[in-house]
């Protein structure tokens, strides 16, 4: 690779790491192309993406951005997943599922809001529930209780009138 690529690739790779919040660092084996395709297919849907990395680059890309707090895991065979969302379980649930079918990753780290974690805590944030999940429970507890308390106040005039018909239907027998 040429000097010039290598800038080129380190400005590139700095812009994606200064603006990155949620990303995990993999290393991986025995991974044919039709895999990587498939992988880069399912994150692109999900508006998330995947990029092997050359780590002295990467390690010098670092440098003032969050990811300069997991510098230590590049090295060997290195890539990256990340998003620019503010889903910090997209990625890890996305390559756990992948992960599943093929076994071909090692999690060396990840950044969760810019702060590092270690590759073996990823089941943790794998299994958070999505903002959406999150936002509709917070809803459905917030409403519980007004219309727990809406059909309290309803029910005492439901039964009157059901009385007052009961009667009405009595008398006219």
């Amino acid at each position: 690779m040429r000097r010039d690529q290598k800038e080129q690739l380190r400005d590139e790779l700095n812009e994606i790491f200064s603006k990155v919040n949620n990303a995990v660092i993999l290393s991986f084996s025995n991974f044919t192309v039709n895999d990587v395709n498939n992988l880069r297919r399912k994150l692109r849907e999900s508006n998330c993406s995947y990029k092997v990395i050359k780590n002295r680059i990467a390690k010098i890309a670092a440098k003032g951005t969050p990811m300069e707090k997991v510098i230590d895991v590049f090295e060997g065979v290195t890539a990256i997943a990340y998003t620019f969302d503010d889903e910090p379980s997209k990625v890890a649930k996305l390559l756990k599922d992948f992960q599943k079918d093929l076994k071909v990753f090692e999690f060396k780290g990840f950044i969760v809001d810019g702060e590092p974690y270690k590759g073996d805590h990823l089941d943790m944030v794998a299994s958070l529930p999505s903002r959406t999940e999150l936002v509709a429970k917070f809803a459905t507890a917030l409403a519980y209780p007004v219309v727990t308390f809406a059909r309290l106040l309803k029910s005492p005039i439901r039964d009157v009138a059901l009385v007052f018909s009961e009667v009405g239907k009595k008398k006219n027998n």
